[in-house]
């Protein structure tokens, strides 16, 4: 019998929001010179993808997890915060934090990391693109 090291398991999800990109201390030309046309109040329509993944004995369970739990879990403590909202004032979990994708994922896996953990899943990925050129994914260890 074959012996698997972990198992993934993902779930997309969507949400459409407002932000800008610019820092407070900096003129309208220098957040426009360091952020484009970012620096002005836009919106995307996001797509992230969340994969957890189970090792040892749970690589070898019949499901790592209930990819329906799952989904509310990333729903309750995810998207009913960021959807239709706009991300520099209105989602308290980015507040004082410069919305970039990067930025983004990052508070969300901090946001989502002991409520998975409450239904047995452990962060392996998260994938966060505001377009279909542009994404960014963080990988934990």
């Amino acid at each position: 019998m074959i012996k698997v090291k972990y198992i993934t398991v993902s779930r997309l999800f969507r949400f459409s929001a407002a932000h800008r990109l610019f820092r407070e201390g900096l003129s309208a030309e220098e957040n426009e010179k360091a952020f484009g046309k970012c620096s002005k109040v836009h919106g995307h329509d996001y797509v992230m993808k969340v994969t957890v993944k189970a090792s040892g004995e749970g690589a070898d369970a019949d499901m790592v997890v209930n990819v329906s739990t799952l989904g509310e879990v990333v729903e309750k403590e995810v998207i009913a915060f960021v959807d239709h909202r706009n991300l520099n004032t209105d989602v308290p979990f980015l507040s004082g934090v410069l919305p970039t994708m990067e930025n983004i994922a990052r508070k969300i896996a901090e946001k989502l990391e002991e409520p998975l953990q409450r239904i047995g899943a452990e962060l392996y990925e998260l994938t966060l693109a505001e377009s279909e050129k542009n994404s960014v994914t963080l990988h934990f260890v």
